[in-house]
């Protein structure tokens, strides 16, 4: 089989939607190593898995969102031609779009959506966003010959809001960090290196309004005052669009050095951060899926997560789960989580086997499945 994919979000700074396409395209590659695949990056076709833009398309990407409003309508156009002239010759038996917006073409294809916050949720995303969404995605749903959504949950999404029929969606869920979980040694190097402190709660994802970090802020605020001594807070992500208010919540509760705000982290060091903390916590008031609960659990983790969307699919009863909107008792799992080591070690153990249930190599021979079932429907 020969599969044409759209790689372009590989050229991004990586977050939810560039790793996905990074792991499930190694894991294909790997796991299906007679098919050829073949990928797009923007203005060129490859047989080669980039990891990272080279430099003249990073230049260019940061030098068009500085310059313009709505870059979308310059690069969109341009990106749609260099694949309408190339994807002919590339003759693929399916085309799998990896980010909502199936490109022009001929033949079978496949679209992953992640999720619909930018309909549950439109003031949380950057207006160019939204605008971007709203101009393709809802014209182009009649493309799609199958869909791939990563969660059940988003999958009723699609059903509800678009009225894509149930058997053109498949659900694939997601697998976590490819890296295995570092030696303790390693890890109380890594700490004493980024000046982390000897126990902290985690946690890890953008820095944007709709993961809900206020409330946990003032959460660990409340935690805090009825017991100093409560472990460290560090937040890992990239500051993003509104993310104002977080370093405003920080100042207003007074928290000084007890909560640390890493800044974007690269993913080689991710699996350290998560082994040197003590529990994970991740508040957000929608997800697709929540890739980082995932990542927590793979290392052993105790999570506290959000009662709402995905998250309880993913998690099921190998952690907490607490409303988005309950201060009060995302405080008392700081508390818990701090004091109670039995509490700690038993969740460690359901995290290990929950996490057991996800991996890459799963996802891509369910993907595959996608595209032979989509083929059938042509011949």
């Amino acid at each position: 089989m020969r599969v044409l994919l759209d790689a372009f979000p590989l050229l991004a700074p990586k977050s939810g939607v560039g790793y996905y396409a990074l792991n499930l395209i190694k894991a294909l590659a790997g796991e299906f190593s007679e098919d050829e695949f073949i990928y797009f990056y923007g203005r060129r076709f490859s047989r080669e898995i980039l990891e990272a833009a080279p430099s003249f398309d990073a230049g260019l990407r940061t030098f068009l969102k500085k310059s313009f409003k709505k870059p979308y309508r310059l690069t969109q156009p341009v990106k749609e031609l260099f694949f309408r002239l190339g994807a002919p010759g590339c003759k693929a038996d399916v085309y799998h779009e990896l980010n909502y917006v199936p490109l022009p073409y001929k033949g079978p294809q496949v679209v992953t959506v992640f999720d619909m916050s930018l309909i549950r949720y439109p003031e949380t995303h950057p207006a160019d966003r939204r605008a971007y969404f709203e101009s393709y995605f809802p014209k182009r749903l009649n493309r799609a010959d199958h869909f791939i959504t990563i969660s059940d949950f988003s999958k009723n999404e699609l059903r509800e809001i678009y009225g894509v029929p149930e058997e053109k969606i498949t659900t694939v869920y997601l697998g976590g960090l490819s890296q295995a979980a570092p030696p303790l040694e390693k890890v109380a190097a890594f700490k004493k290196e980024k000046k982390l402190p000897e126990r902290y709660f985690l946690y890890c994802g953008n820095l944007e309004p709709r993961k809900n970090l206020p409330l946990l802020i003032k959460a660990y605020a409340l935690a805090l005052k009825k017991e100093p001594s409560l472990p460290h807070l560090v937040l890992v992500g990239s500051p993003s669009w509104l993310s104002e208010e977080i370093f405003s919540a920080i100042k207003k509760e007074a928290l000084g050095e007890k909560v640390l705000v890493t800044g974007y982290v690269p993913y080689g060091d991710l699996p350290f951060y998560y082994a040197g903390a003590l529990a994970f916590f991740f508040p957000s008031l929608y997800e697709g899926f929540g890739l980082p609960v995932l990542e927590a659990m793979e290392k052993g983790l105790p999570v506290a997560a959000s009662s709402s969307s995905s998250l309880p699919e993913v998690l099921g009863d190998a952690g907490q789960l607490i409303a988005p909107d309950n201060t009060e008792g995302w405080a008392e799992a700081f508390l818990r989580f701090s004091d109670d080591e039995i509490l700690r070690r038993e969740l460690s153990k359901k995290s290990l086997e929950r996490a057991k249930l996800f991996s890459w190599q799963r996802a891509a021979r369910e993907t595959r499945a996608v595209y032979e079932k989509t083929l059938s429907l042509y011949f």
